[in-house]
C-alpha cells in the first residue's frame, strides 16, 4: 500500500487549533512564553492567514524552513509569511518577541504602501538585522494586547517601516538600486512560485511575462547570478527539501507531488543539486520531525 504523507500541523498560534482569523488580528508575546513549554523547540508547522515577525533580543536560536537553518542572534528578526512551513529552536532562556499579524491587516489603508506586503506574500521566510527600536515597539504592542486601535496600528506601522528599511538595505547590498531587470526578476520568481510543479520551460515563463528568453536570462544572471532555469529548479529543490524534512511521505510520493513521473529521475535530480540522496538528506534532519506535546 502506498505511503500517504501526513499533513503538517496548522495553527493559529503555535499549539492552538487553526481558526478563522479576524482581519484586525494582532498578537505579541515573549519568545519564552511558548518556547519554554516545548523545551525550546518549536516543531514544523504553519499559520494560515497569519504572518509572524520574531525578534531575538538575548540568547540565540535557529529558523528552519526545510532548506536549512538560519542562525538568529540578538538584533536578528525572522519574517515568516503565513502558510510557510517552519520550525524554530532556541537556546534555553532566549528572550525576544513574537509578533503575529493577520495577512488581511496589510490591506488596511493605514498600513498601505509597505513593502512588507510583498515579502509576506512572497512565500519564503527571511532574516533581517533590525534597529533596536523594534524591540521597544513590540514591547509596547504587548501592553496593548487585543486592542487594534489607532495607537496599535501606529506602532505596527513603525515596525513595518523599519522592516522595509532593513529589507531594502539587504537588497541594495546584494543587487544595487532597483532597475527594470530587478522588477522583471521579481515577476519571474512570483510566477515560478505559482508554476514550479509544472516544470515549465524558460520560453514559456518568458512568454507569460511578455518578454524573450534572452532578456529574461540576462536579467536573472545580472540580479541573481543564475539562469532562469536554475532559479526554477532551485525552487523545485527547496520544495523537495521541505517535503523530505517535514513530512513522512516516501521518496516516490514526494516525486509524484512535485510532478516527476519517475522516482529514480527525481532522486538523480535531488542528488545532482543537493549533493546527497533524498534518504540521507531526510536522516540528517531528525529533530525537525518532533511534534508538540501540549
Amino acid at each position: 500500500m502506498a505511503h500517504r504523507s501526513q499533513p503538517i500541523a496548522e495553527f493559529a498560534l503555535y499549539g492552538e487549533a487553526a481558526r478563522t482569523i479576524a482581519p484586525e488580528f494582532v498578537h505579541v508575546e515573549p519568545i519564552s512564553d511558548r518556547s519554554s513549554l516545548y523545551e525550546w523547540t518549536i516543531s514544523p508547522h504553519s499559520h494560515p492567514g497569519i504572518f509572524q515577525l520574531l525578534l531575538v533580543t538575548e540568547g540565540q536560536g535557529a529558523l528552519a524552513d526545510g532548506v536549512g537553518e538560519t542562525r538568529l542572534e540578538p538584533g536578528q528578526l525572522a519574517l515568516v509569511p503565513g502558510g510557510v512551513v517552519h520550525a524554530f529552536r532556541f537556546a534555553p532562556q532566549t528572550q525576544g518577541w513574537v509578533l503575529s499579524v493577520a495577512d488581511a491587516l496589510l490591506d488596511d489603508p493605514r498600513l498601505a504602501g509597505f513593502g512588507v506586503a510583498a515579502l509576506v506574500r512572497g512565500g519564503q521566510a527571511l532574516c533581517l538585522p533590525v534597529d533596536a527600536l523594534v524591540a521597544g515597539l513590540m514591547a509596547a504592542l504587548h501592553t496593548r494586547q487585543g486592542r487594534p486601535d489607532a495607537a496599535t496600528l501606529a506602532a505596527l506601522a513603525l515596525i513595518l517601516a523599519m522592516v522595509d528599511e532593513a529589507a531594502a538595505a539587504q537588497a541594495a547590498a546584494a543587487h544595487g538600486p532597483v532597475d527594470r531587470r530587478i522588477l522583471l526578476v521579481r515577476r519571474f520568481t512570483a510566477l515560478v512560485e505559482a508554476r514550479f510543479r509544472e516544470h515549465w520551460a524558460v520560453a514559456r515563463y518568458a512568454a507569460e511575462l511578455g518578454t524573450t528568453p534572452q532578456t529574461l536570462t540576462r536579467a536573472c544572471r545580472h540580479v541573481t547570478g543564475k539562469s532562469p532555469g536554475d532559479i526554477a529548479l532551485d525552487r523545485l529543490l527547496r520544495e523537495a527539501m521541505r517535503a523530505l524534512t517535514f513530512t513522512a511521505a516516501g521518496v516516490a510520493q514526494v516525486a509524484d507531488d512535485l510532478g516527476f513521473a519517475d522516482p529514480a529521475y527525481f532522486s538523480r535530480f535531488f542528488k545532482g543539486r543537493a549533493g546527497v540522496e533524498p534518504s540521507r538528506f531526510r536522516r540528517e534532519r531528525g529533530w525537525f520531525r518532533q511534534t508538540p506535546t501540549g
